[in-house]
């Protein structure tokens, strides 16, 4: 018990330090690329030709952690994700930029995949909502403090600055993930993944992960620019902001781990309280007049965002079995990347022709979708795959 914790905490620890990383530029890219001088429809589609190189790549990129280490796709993912940023730092040429996004959309989520496959092996049957709980703080948390950190030091350095610092910090912490734990690797039978991936309630939650990842896609593109130009938050103001409410989503994750375990929560009031507190908080972040709303909705778009965050990491390890769940994972990244682009692309379009307003309220629309979906298609909540164990 206590090393399955142990590994459990140092997984969880790595992907805490990655998504900081990430999320110092994140968030802020629109920003860099509107300050370069691009239009909005080449924000929209840069911010979501990741997502679509993605798209192509998750599903076999999950796989490729059932027949291959996690722990070696890790180290392979952090090396490449030090040369992109490196580059980055003095990419300005259209072309150029949308090789570079390409190979960020792949490496961020070969990295993303592989730490979080090494948490779905390794993690044991019982006390799911603890486990998973973890892994949410910990990614999420990171999103949190890598947000603050990026707003801050836009005070002092340039973008170019903090891409060349990025790159560096890669390459410095890539030792440290020869210390993840070993997985067992499998030989790959396409009839048994398929046999898994077309399952009636794999298809069904696909279907909810594509409506509810559509806001990610929405949040990339105009967040930051609402934000700015509707509510004057200047960039360290916005990372305060995103610290202060993405702490809540990986606060709620914790909290509502814990309560699943106890059996206080379930599963279908966890997806229902999820996505109907995520939807009302971004259309109520839309018509936000002031500084004060801006943070009471968001954070209200955030509490319903853990509760969601835990309700799909439990889903995911119970539709699919251990051997294949690298796979099954991937399937359901590939369709969160589909979502994903969707939103950002749609924004875009949108942005062209009105205020960031109206593709936020668009984006509450589609959860409250994902909503109905669940309801009208009844997904099961309660299931084991035969092989978990």
């Amino acid at each position: 018990m206590t090393d399955t914790r142990d590994r459990l905490y140092f997984t969880s620890i790595i992907l805490f330090v990655f998504r900081i990383l990430i999320f110092i530029t994140l968030f802020f890219f629109p920003l860099h690329l509107k300050n370069i001088g691009f239009s909005g429809w080449e924000i929209g589609l840069l911010m979501g030709v990741d997502s679509l190189t993605a798209l192509l790549t998750t599903l076999p990129l999950g796989v490729s952690n059932d027949l291959v280490a996690s722990r070696r796709l890790t180290l392979l993912s952090f090396v490449l994700l030090a040369a992109v940023y490196l580059l980055l730092s003095g990419a300005r040429l259209f072309p150029v930029l949308m090789i570079l996004f390409i190979l960020l959309g792949t490496c961020n989520s070969l990295a993303q995949l592989s730490m979080k496959s090494l948490i779905y092996k390794t993690a044991g049957a019982s006390r799911k909502g603890r486990r998973f709980s973890v892994m949410g703080f910990a990614e999420h948390s990171g999103i949190a403090v890598g947000a603050l950190a990026g707003g801050l030091l836009l005070i002092h350095l340039s973008y170019d600055r903090i891409f060349l610092t990025t790159g560096i910090l890669f390459f410095l912490i890539t030792p440290l993930v020869a210390g993840l734990p070993k997985t067992r690797t499998h030989i790959f039978d396409p009839a048994l993944y398929r046999k898994e991936l077309f399952k009636r309630n794999v298809v069904v939650f696909a279907l909810i992960t594509f409506l509810y990842t559509y806001h990610w896609g929405a949040e990339k593109t105009v967040y930051t620019l609402f934000l700015r130009d509707c509510l004057g938050f200047s960039q360290p103001e916005i990372g305060v902001l995103i610290f202060v409410t993405v702490m809540l989503l990986a606060i709620g994750c914790l909290v509502f781990g814990r309560l699943l375990d106890r059996r206080v929560a379930t599963l279908p009031r966890l997806i229902v309280a999820g996505l109907c507190l995520s939807a009302a908080g971004t259309v109520l972040l839309a018509f936000s007049g002031n500084r004060f709303q801006a943070y009471l909705f968001r954070a209200v778009h955030e509490i319903g965002d853990g509760s969601f965050m835990v309700f799909s990491y439990v889903m995911t390890s119970n539709l699919f079995s251990r051997a294949r769940v690298g796979g099954g994972s991937g399937f359901l990244g590939q369709v969160a990347v589909l979502g994903t682009f969707t939103g950002a692309l749609a924004s875009g379009a949108l942005l062209q022709y009105f205020d960031p307003r109206v593709p936020m309220i668009a984006a509450g629309g589609m959860s409250l979708g994902a909503l109905y979906c669940f309801r009208k298609f009844r997904l099961a909540t309660v299931m084991t795959a035969e092989d978990n164990e």
